[in-house]
């Protein structure tokens, strides 16, 4: 008779590298479930701390010293650094919009309609300058408030080859006063003044093509009868525009997705990373760089000023920005920036995207929407770095809730999936990145099935024993 608690155990076999470089990537999985458990804590934590946080206010003030706190056990040094912010970023182009439409109308109406169109042209000009390519008029910007920027470094054991910056932004976005789900009155608070601006510019441009073709454009002429009732009419509705004027709230979002959850991450990359250096298996070659910008819902005025300060420090530096991360299914690598103007690192995109489907996730790198805003990545960009930003927002799927800028950002609106599988693959990457091997592409790890499935490993065994 034998008895089972004394029976000797058959050793396992041995799995092949392949399999054990699979199995390790599942243990690092579920490390980065844990993680995502802290970081929606700290999330939760600072909002119900500090509620909203507009950029350059104490409540981001505040916060900003809290994660500049919660980097500090984990990295060699933290630093908080002063950043001015011009919060009328958004809000001052369409409020000029207000004042220039009568002096349009007027141009019109007096019959110099060729000045009326360079002055609408000129606007457009400035609008799109500034609210879709980022690039606004350094005379027209005037800060009006401080913000601070934090970082947070953590050096590697060895000689310094590789540097790799994981960025996010810590301020929220001011509410919209007009709600996109009130049809009727988003149509009269939003739409309506929008068709009345570019009326007084259509009709400016209609007169001065008539006058050319006349031969008279620069001749003192009036408007035909009709023109000029048209035109002293959209005048008269000079009031119909004073939304514009106040079209953001001095109130912000919770910003709990976008983007707090994001700085949180960052956070707990850090603690993940101190803690192998603690297991004495530190990063050998690879110093990380924790960051979280303010004025990021100002046109990235934040990381701008930040990466003009640390550029030369940056150089060569690869940099993933996390941002607006809530849909575990739709995970997003950004190949362009800053509503599709600002090209990106496509390669380094692409390969978080394999790396992604290695690990067994679906993801995709494509642009940014147009219209959709920009993201630090964009700046980071500029600066010369290769950067992508790893998102994952539902915006063309109706489905799934809209909550970002809304009042709605709550921690509850995040998927703790998608933060595990952000985490999880930012971890993948800063190995790759430490052991030289983050641009090899073999083909057992480069291969991408048509349906976009990683293949299952199959298990061969090194060798066999019985016993």
């Amino acid at each position: 008779m034998s008895f089972f608690l004394f029976r000797k155990r058959s050793k396992a076999p041995s799995l092949a590298p392949e399999q054990q470089e699979h199995r390790r990537q599942k243990i690092e999985t579920l490390k980065a479930g844990r993680l995502a458990a802290l970081a929606l804590s700290f999330t939760n934590d600072l909002i119900e701390k500090y509620g909203p946080r507009l950029c350059g206010s104490e409540a981001a003030k505040q916060a900003a010293q809290q994660i500049k706190a919660a980097y500090e056990p984990f990295c060699d040094h933290s630093e908080a650094e002063t950043v001015h912010i011009d919060t009328s970023f958004h809000s001052f182009p369409l409020q000029l919009a207000l004042y220039l439409y009568p002096a349009i109308l007027m141009l019109l109406l007096i019959g110099l309609p060729y000045l009326g169109l360079l002055l609408f042209l000129a606007y457009l000009w400035y609008a799109a300058r500034t609210l879709y390519f980022y690039k606004p008029i350094g005379k027209l910007s005037k800060p009006n408030v401080e913000g601070v920027n934090v970082h947070a470094v953590l050096e590697p054991q060895g000689e310094i080859r590789h540097t790799l910056l994981f960025t996010s932004h810590h301020d929220s976005a001011p509410l919209f006063r007009y709600n996109k789900l009130d049809r009727i009155s988003y149509a009269k608070k939003v739409a309506l003044p929008i068709l009345l601006f570019s009326l007084s510019g259509l009709f400016n441009a209609m007169h001065s093509i008539t006058e050319l073709l006349e031969g008279r454009l620069f001749a003192f002429s009036l408007p035909p009868l009709g023109m000029g009732i048209i035109g002293l009419l959209l005048l008269f509705a000079t009031p119909l525009l004073l939304p514009l004027k106040n079209f953001y709230l001095q109130e912000g979002s919770p910003g709990a997705g976008d983007n707090l959850v994001s700085v949180a991450m960052t956070v707990q990359l850090a603690r993940y990373f101190h803690w192998k250096k603690s297991c004495n298996a530190p990063l050998f070659h690879t110093r990380l760089v924790f960051c979280s910008f303010d004025g990021e819902e100002s046109g990235l005025q934040g990381s701008k000023a930040w990466y003009e300060k640390h550029e030369e420090a940056m150089d060569g530096g690869l940099v993933l920005n996390f941002d607006a991360v809530y849909h575990a299914d739709k995970l997003t690598f950004l190949e362009r920036d800053i509503n599709g103007t600002q090209m990106l690192s496509s390669r380094l995109a692409r390969r978080c995207v394999q790396i992604a489907k290695d690990m067994g996730y679906e993801a995709v790198s494509e642009s940014i929407p147009r219209l959709a805003g920009g993201t630090d990545a964009g700046r980071a960009s500029l600066a010369g770095l290769e950067a992508t930003t790893l998102t994952s927002v539902a915006w063309d799927d109706r489905t799934k809730p809209s909550v970002y800028h809304t009042t709605q950002d709550v921690v509850s609106a995040i998927d703790a999936k998608a933060v595990e599988m952000a985490l999880s693959i930012a971890i993948r990457l800063v190995e790759l990145v430490d052991s030289d091997r983050l641009w090899e592409v073999d083909e057992k790890q480069g291969k991408v099935e048509k349906d976009g499935e990683s293949e299952e490993p199959k298990l061969v065994f090194t060798k066999l024993t019985h016993r």
